[in-house]
């Protein structure tokens, strides 16, 4: 096809589709910096999580960001408190999560007691917060640590609970230890689970923690963790690729006080694809696979692509990402492959790592 910049080497796909990304709004992360980091990530769509200040879970937070994305060139969807007044099927609303949430047992089984459903997709942040640690076991740091087997014991629980209770599709978001996918291979012959993985937990471990850029929740697996995490997503066990994009403009340094999060919402292709080296596996998780669980399809168009250039290299430089998140345990990475230009809907929206103004959107190509 015809394209207003050269694109010999470059490859095409449909829009990137993430399930799993946060908005902060009050001074952080909004609307407008998040449109310009996934439009230069390749991504077409978001799905938010439910863990703002304040939280959704009411209809008048839900509408307050339902309004302040209507009409951008990003489609923004969103999962909703299930511990609130929301029944998880309002306008762009996907599913329940409980991601950056805490609660205990006694708790989810009142709230799935209430809110059970016969066709609403529950996405778990699979903790038990019963127990304290920001760390897990094995990590060489002098702080509070958790079991390894804490995520892969809230997994079980919150799938058979919610089977129990009417709730017929789960997704377990951000997976990190071997224990967890041993648990999420027996689940999925017994009930409608898919699960994802983001780019710190397949590229990192905790030995490689350097700072509190690498202070994410869950956190950073064993070596052998991230082995598991890799070769389940290349057997399929693992079926989508996500971002996990939690952006702060910086942290400090004392690890106790530091937020969680890592900012990969601009890189995430690269880092998969540098992890993994098979362009059609990135490209299967990043797209076909999260519609998937959304339960849509998704068709190739010459109105809608993604065009990445699979052999450069370059090293990440976070005072230039486009998202006001500049905590990336990334920084200074070198990664291979890069989103070279994005079009949405018949408009080219980004070329090069740039937005494109209104003008030259019009190009056709």
């Amino acid at each position: 096809m015809e394209t207003p910049f050269p694109s010999d080497g470059l490859v095409a796909t449909h829009p990137f589709v993430d399930l799993h990304a946060h908005v902060r709004l009050n001074g952080g992360e909004d609307y407008d910096s998040l449109e310009r980091a996934a439009l230069v990530g390749g991504f077409s769509t978001l799905t938010l999580q439910p863990n703002t200040k304040p939280p959704i879970e009411t209809h008048e937070v839900l509408e307050r960001h339902l309004s302040l994305s209507r009409g951008r060139r990003v489609e923004f969807l969103y999962t909703v408190s299930p511990f609130g007044e929301l029944e998880g099927e309002e306008e762009r609303v996907v599913g329940f999560s409980t991601d950056g949430i805490e609660y205990d047992y006694p708790r989810l089984v009142e709230t799935m007691k209430k809110k059970k459903k016969k066709d609403v997709l529950w996405f778990d942040h699979s903790q038990c917060y019963e127990l304290d640690g920001i760390f897990y076991e094995g990590t060489p740091l002098p702080f509070p640590k958790r079991p390894r087997s804490n995520e892969a014991i809230a997994v079980l629980r919150t799938v058979f609970t919610g089977l129990e209770y009417g709730f017929p599709r789960f997704h377990v978001q951000h997976v990190t230890t071997a224990f967890s996918l041993d648990v999420i291979s027996f689940l999925k012959g017994i009930a409608r689970v898919s699960c994802e993985v983001t780019p710190h937990h397949l590229f990192f471990c905790y030995e490689d923690i350097k700072n509190s850029n690498f202070k994410v929740n869950p956190p950073l697996g064993s070596s052998e963790d991230r082995k598991a995490l890799v070769e389940a997503v290349r057997r399929g066990l693992i079926d989508v690729l996500a971002s996990d994009h939690a952006p702060h403009s910086e942290k400090p340094q004392d690890f106790e006080k530091a937020p969680y999060g890592s900012s990969s919402l601009e890189i995430a292709f690269s880092v998969y694809y540098t992890i993994l080296g098979d362009l059609e596996l990135v490209f299967e998780k990043m797209t076909k696979a999260p519609l998937e669980v959304l339960g849509r399809g998704g068709t190739l168009s010459p109105d809608n692509l993604v065009f990445v250039d699979p052999k450069v290299e370059y090293v990440v430089d976070v005072k230039k990402f486009k998202s006001k998140g500049r905590n990336s345990m990334f920084d200074g990475v070198k990664l291979k492959g890069r989103v070279v230009a994005l079009k949405l809907h018949g408009e080219w929206v980004m070329l090069d790592g740039e937005i494109l103004p209104h003008q030259e959107r019009r190009l056709q190509g």
